[in-house]
């Protein structure tokens, strides 16, 4: 079911959910960046790194899916873009592919970072993630209350 906020129209609640929080968080963020290959991202955010080793900021193209634990959909594409995407040409795009579910303790994607790199989730880049949370299901919810009435 779409569902609005700031705005703009997103094919799901969770996908606007998640547009909010990247905007309380001090993401950057697009809708809807070119396909790569057979995977179609939701989102492309990039947020700030002070690492040394590291540009100013990291970017992930993203998937969201209404989902729980991510190892329900170890196979999703986002997930095999793992430490750098590029486009056709070799052009960089982004550090990873990422997939966010249902909440902040369920996102998962793979990058460097530093002098090395692994595993991240959103705890990792945003301070008490689950209250930003919060915030940004109240913010669709007053922007479309339409979308929660049951």
């Amino acid at each position: 079911m779409p569902a609005t906020y700031n705005g703009l129209i997103f094919d799901t609640r969770l996908q606007a959910e998640w547009a909010a929080f990247f905007d309380i968080a001090g993401w950057v963020w697009s809708a809807h960046p070119a396909p790569i290959g057979n995977w179609r991202p939701d989102f492309k955010a990039s947020f700030p790194c002070r690492h040394s080793e590291c540009r100013s900021e990291h970017t992930l193209l993203i998937s969201v899916l209404p989902v729980e634990e991510i190892s329900s959909v170890a196979g999703h594409p986002a997930l095999t873009h793992r430490y750098i995407v590029r486009d056709r040409n070799g052009s960089f795009l982004a550090d990873a592919g990422a997939l966010f579910g249902s909440n902040p303790a369920t996102s998962q994607w793979e990058m460097s970072h530093g002098s090395g790199g692994g595993t991240e989730d959103i705890s990792n880049w945003v301070d008490q993630p689950m209250q930003l949370w919060s915030v940004a299901f109240s913010k669709v919810l007053l922007d479309n209350p339409a979308v929660y009435r049951g």
